[in-house]
């Protein structure tokens, strides 16, 4: 009996030492930068955090704001007030309120819609916390007027979408010199679209005209919007190899890529949702999965057939400007290229991660030439 009592003591003693011992909250998440992007329809705010943390948010509505409160969070940045030269948000207040306690306010110029969710750390990227503030109105106004774009464009008018790849949270590869691909694709894409206007029979779109990200799905979209022809997404490669250069192009595989490079190349550009922070919203057909199937596996084949007619003359005026990394169109499965309906191809400029490509894409001469090339193989295209 006196044994069981001693026992009984002892135990109660550990317990209360234990929890006397333990640390009595988990580390504090620092707050290590904050970074905003500007889109027409919407404004992306972005911390980066050592840790993940537990926010509530709130909105007010006059004067607008939207409040987060980030709880086990700490101050580690100088950035707690910024102006924001933005049509949608007016200024960004990092405050610390207690310890372990953080509350951003995001003054904005008109109620938002407010999409908060957090990322977990990949590659380079820490956890990050991102605040998408939205202008339903604007977003609906845009995509009518793709609408009344796509209505109105005379019969027999070619429309074709360039899509300048990555973009905002998003660099793309990076070159030696710290040129990222998301810019020189930005500036060939501009260049094009000039290009192409040119010719009265071809009207043609940017899927983007800033630095902001778009989540690869709906680049597809905004495609299919325009009511496009075609649809070429920009795009300059990267390799460990600094040695690698040269220009490619590649097609939509829906079963294995023609080589471990290809793979290896879709595999990196699919990333694009993941560092960006995009959420998958895959939409069906129809409402019969078996007929949805039927209809995407006949758009498909059309489509694909007419990617490769494209991709020949592609690589045909490309070698004119820069030399190819190979000689033929290759294949791999880039969710940007899964749109049915419309032939879509992939192109890769040059390697940014190679000295003299990278000086190549820096060049506004080089710029147009591309330009130039890739127009010249549109106009074949339709012409043929």
């Amino acid at each position: 009996m006196r044994t069981a009592r001693l026992r009984s003591i002892l135990l109660s003693f550990i317990g209360v030492s234990v929890l006397l011992f333990q640390p009595s909250s988990l580390p504090a998440a620092l707050i290590t930068d904050v970074r905003f992007w500007s889109a027409p329809d919407h404004t992306r705010i972005v911390l980066d955090l050592t840790e993940s943390v537990q926010y509530e948010s709130s909105t007010i509505k006059e004067p607008p704001e939207c409040h987060v409160e980030l709880k086990g969070a700490n101050l580690f940045t100088t950035k707690r007030e910024l102006q924001v030269n933005d049509p949608y948000v007016s200024r960004i207040s990092l405050i610390q309120l207690a310890e372990d306690k953080v509350r951003l306010i995001l003054r904005q110029r008109k109620p938002l819609s407010v999409d908060i969710f957090p990322l977990k750390p990949y590659l380079d990227k820490p956890h990050r916390l991102v605040i998408h503030l939205v202008d339903l109105t604007q977003e609906k106004k845009d995509q009518e007027e793709r609408q009344r774009q796509k209505e109105k464009s005379p019969h027999g008018t070619k429309i074709v979408v360039i899509d300048p790849g990555h973009g905002g949270e998003d660099p793309g590869a990076i070159g030696p010199n710290k040129t990222m691909e998301k810019d020189v694709v930005l500036k060939v894409g501009e260049k094009l679209i000039q290009r192409l206007s040119q010719n009265k029979d071809i009207q043609a779109f940017l899927t983007r005209k800033g630095d902001y990200f778009i989540p690869l799905e709906q680049r597809i979209k905004i495609a299919r919007e325009y009511g496009a022809d075609l649809f070429i997404s920009l795009h300059a490669d990267g390799s460990f190899n600094p040695h690698a250069r040269g220009s490619s192009v590649y097609c939509l595989s829906l079963s294995g890529a023609t080589d471990e490079a290809a793979r290896l190349l879709a595999d990196k550009e699919n990333l694009s949702n993941i560092l960006g922070g995009a959420s998958l919203r895959p939409a069906s057909l129809a409402k019969d999965p078996n007929l949805s199937q039927i209809l995407l596996d006949l758009m498909q084949n059309k489509s694909l057939k007419e990617s490769f007619r494209m991709a020949e003359y592609l690589l045909r005026d490309i070698k004119e400007v820069n030399q190819l990394k190979y000689p033929c169109y290759r294949q791999a499965n880039f969710i940007v290229l899964r749109g049915p309906y419309f032939p879509s191809l992939l192109i890769e400029l040059a390697f940014i991660t190679n000295k003299e490509d990278e000086r190549l894409l820096n060049r506004s001469r080089f710029q147009e030439k591309m330009a130039q090339a890739i127009a010249t193989s549109i106009k074949t295209y339709f012409k043929q």
